[in-house]
């Protein structure tokens, strides 16, 4: 059946090209020693993860979403441990959706059974040629994830035109608030008539609690999509902002969120840059992950 009818409260840790910018100052391919760090990195996030996750008394809504280029260890542990996790599918860096390993995509997923398979596409409905591509690329993974028994969670981004920039003077903030809304329904709508049908969706938060009302509908309009969820996704806001867009969201229609960098970036840049040790780390990330936890459930 099509939906993941539970909350879900997830970790985002499969940031690629960003964390390789971010910590070396590098784009591409890293040498064997900065790629074992980037694992190292992974692992000190899921420790973080698991330490809340015990903290918490195990809660089953509790999830990390991680990459097979950098955490192949931790989905070993996630999926040892029975907590659930996502495996993104996506090539990291790219202005179109690819997949990450191509026509191999379904034995890199069969390698780790994932109970969430994740795709990452930049769409905004302006760009016709390359969402027919992305698309078609989409239709392919959601198809095959629906057809051997895994949940494919889409999270697409909304990013503006220059068009729409000169409509918002160049402000990000003005597009977010007047016009991303609009092109989020219209994204959902063209993505469900290409057959691509996620069982969760990760949508940008919005500034108004009336544009989750809007969406929210379209994204579970007929009957076979009524148990499809839909998580918020944080995109490496500050604590303060985060929780001002849980304040927004209409919870209880909701399943839950999806926030990652505002949980661990600065405790993993901190000790990347050796300015606490690792504990420190690992306790920051808990802590900080275990409140956002308690914040939307309460």
């Amino acid at each position: 059946m099509l939906g993941y009818p539970k909350n879900l409260y997830i970790l985002p840790l499969d940031h690629r090209d960003f964390l390789v910018k971010i910590l070396f100052g590098l784009k591409g391919a890293l040498n064997v020693k900065d790629h074992r760090l980037m694992e190292k990195y992974r692992e000190l996030v899921f420790d973080g993860f698991y330490a809340a996750y015990k903290k918490l008394n195990n809660k089953p809504e509790l999830a990390i979403l991680v990459d097979e280029e950098f955490g192949s260890s931790v989905l070993n542990s996630a999926r040892k441990k029975k907590i659930v996790f996502c495996l993104s599918t996506e090539k990291s860096g790219q202005s179109g959706f690819t997949l990450e390993y191509g026509r191999d995509f379904g034995k890199h997923i069969e390698k780790f059974h994932p109970p969430i398979v994740k795709a990452l596409v930049r769409y905004n409905p302006a760009n016709i040629q390359v969402n027919r591509i992305q698309l078609k690329r989409l239709k392919q993974l959601s198809d095959w994830c629906h057809t051997y028994g895994y949940k494919f969670l889409l999270e697409p981004l909304v990013p503006p035109t220059v068009a729409d920039l000169e409509k918002c003077h160049g402000r990000q903030d003005l597009f977010d608030k007047n016009i991303r809304p609009r092109l989020a329904q219209t994204m959902v709508k063209e993505t469900q008539l290409s057959g691509v049908e996620p069982d969760i969706w990760k949508i940008e938060a919005f500034e108004s609690t009336k544009d989750w009302e809007k969406i929210i509908p379209v994204i579970r309009r007929g009957q076979s999509r009524s148990e499809v969820g839909i998580v918020l996704l944080g995109r490496n806001a500050s604590f303060a902002q985060v929780k001002r867009w849980f304040n927004l969201a209409p919870r209880e229609q909701l399943n839950g969120f999806a926030v990652g960098r505002t949980v661990f970036l600065r405790a993993v840049e901190e000790f990347h840059a050796k300015k606490i040790n690792r504990p420190a780390a690992v306790k920051i990330i808990a802590d900080n992950y275990a409140e956002l936890v308690r914040y939307w459930t309460k």
